[in-house]
This record gives structure tokens, C-alpha cells and sequence, in this order.
């Protein structure tokens, strides 16, 4: 995603009051993550059984990772995962677009507002006529953390805190799946927040300063409340090479102020529901 598409969302969530982005950030600022992550540990007695095994048996053993079933071994291998991604730059196909999905707002208000978002949403059908193609060893500052240096900042210390459910399975390809969904947050910050370490919410700062430029729409109050927040990763378990990466952000936006448009000005008190799909494939590393 560019600085452009950036500046578009923000854009798209001021004036209309009803979206928002989940591909991209806030201000372009750079954050790295601790060098205290827990390490993950092997248990002693399986240590001790691989240590007796054969050779052959024992590398055997090892091409075959266990699947992960607790909150934090699965965000810990989801992150290796994903940090191997943005340190290796593969080559890879983007889609993304979004959907209004529920409007509780004044009919009035939304149709405006809808006029005036639908210049920067992006539809499906859109996105899949243009999708990005990423060359490989290109920079990535927005995969999938917008100026991120890592893949995944969120620590698996914090997963019982942050993720709602997670699962991992192997598909009949060999592959692995993660999916795992995150609990809800209201207005989420970039790094600092559980979805701003694992997905891209945008700044309440940069959203202000876009609807001051807009000067049309002039908010009294509005919350951005993340809910039902999924990534869907897919990856070869022992090169941990991405296959597909389907980050689903779900937003309701409550708010009230208006949409003065000079000559006639249209209420805004209610609520509103948008639906970011931000898909990336055919990864070559």
C-alpha cells in the first residue's frame, strides 16, 4: 500500500464518519520490537527422547513439527511465520477493498457521506482487476504493519489477554492454518494497541487532522470500536514460507456532529459498520 492509499482512507474515514481502513496506519513512524520475547522452550522429556533416537529417526522427527493448540505457541509460531515474510521480502499478489456492511445513520446523512467515501473506497471487483504485485526483495514498509520492522509486534505473553480464539491445523497438503481472531478494542493505536500489533488500525491523530482539512464534516463525538478481527494464515511448517495470507477487519463507528455543506447541513448521530478484506497470495520467496 502507498502513502496515497494511506492519505485515501484516513480521507474516506473523515468525511464520511462511517470507515475505515485495516491496511494501512497512522503517521509514518518506525517501531521495532523488544529484544525480551519469550523463547520458546522444548520439554525435557521430549529433549531427552530425541537425544537417544537415531539420527534418521530424530531429523525425521524434527521435519515434522507438532501443531500448536495454546493461544501463545500458536502467536509465537504465527509470528515467526510472518517476520521470516518482511525480513526475506518475498514476491507476492495483494487484494484489498472494503464494504459498508450496516448504516444507522439519518438516510439523509449516510447518502452524503456514502457520496463522498465511495471516491476512495476500493470495491472487489476493483481490486481484482488491479491487484498489487510486490517484486520480490522490494521494501515492504507495509506487510502487513504499516511502517512496522516486523510482521507481528503482539507478544505471546499478552495472547490470553488480546486473542478472543486461535486454532492451527494441518491441511491435506501439508500445509498449516492459523486462524485467529483477536478480542474487540475501541479506537486501537498503531504498535501500541493489540490490533496495532497485529493488524493496521489508523490513528485517531491522523483521522482528526484529515477531517480538519475537510472542514465539511464537523464530528462532536466518534469512537471506532475493532470487533471479530481475523488473520487466516497459511505456510509450509517446515520452511515456514507463507501460501496465502487473508487478514478479515471488522468496525462499527459510532458518532454524531454534522456535514455542513454550506448552503445545507445533514446530521450525523448514529452508527455505522465497515468491512476491510485485505488478501495476499502467490507468495515466491
Amino acid at each position: 500500500m502507498s502513502l496515497r492509499s494511506s492519505r485515501r482512507f484516513s480521507v474516506l474515514l473523515a468525511g464520511a464518519l462511517l470507515l475505515l481502513t485495516a491496511g494501512c496506519g497512522g503517521e509514518p513512524q518506525t517501531h521495532t520490537p523488544g529484544t525480551t520475547a519469550p523463547a520458546e522452550t522444548v520439554p525435557a522429556a521430549q529433549t531427552t527422547e530425541a537425544a537417544q533416537e537415531p539420527a534418521p529417526a530424530a531429523a525425521a522427527k524434527a521435519a515434522q513439527p507438532s501443531v500448536p493448540t495454546s493461544k501463545a505457541d500458536i502467536l509465537r509460531l504465527y509470528t515467526e511465520v510472518m517476520n521470516k515474510a518482511k525480513s526475506e521480502k518475498p514476491a507476492y499478489r495483494k487484494m484489498e477493498y472494503q464494504e459498508v456492511t450496516e448504516k444507522n445513520f439519518e438516510q439523509a446523512a449516510v447518502n452524503v457521506a456514502l457520496g463522498l467515501a465511495s471516491q476512495f473506497m476500493t470495491s472487489e471487483e476493483k481490486a481484482k482487476k488491479n491487484p498489487e504485485l510486490h517484486e520480490k526483495g522490494a521494501p515492504a514498509p507495509y506487510f502487513p504493519l504499516y511502517e512496522g520492522e516486523v510482521g507481528c509486534m503482539l507478544d505471546p505473553a499478552d495472547a490470553e489477554k488480546a486473542i478472543e480464539k486461535a486454532s492451527c491445523r494441518k491441511l491435506s497438503d501439508g500445509n498449516y492454518e492459523i486462524v485467529m481472531t483477536l478480542k474487540p478494542e475501541t479506537d486501537p493505536e498503531p504498535f501500541t494497541s493489540y490490533h496495532g500489533q497485529v493488524f493496521a488500525p489508523i490513528s485517531r491523530k491522523v483521522i482528526d487532522a484529515e477531517i480538519e482539512k475537510l472542514r465539511v464534516v464537523k464530528p462532536e463525538r466518534y469512537s471506532i470500536d475493532y470487533h471479530d478481527c481475523t488473520a487466516t494464515l497459511v505456510f509450509n511448517p517446515q520452511s515456514k514460507e507463507i501460501a496465502s495470507l487473508l487478514q478479515m477487519t471488522y468496525v462499527t463507528i459510532t458518532a454524531k456532529g454534522v456535514i455542513d455543506l454550506g448552503l445545507v447541513e445533514y446530521a450525523i448521530d448514529g452508527s455505522a459498520a465497515l468491512e476491510n478484506t485485505l488478501t495476499i497470495t502467490d507468495f515466491q520467496y
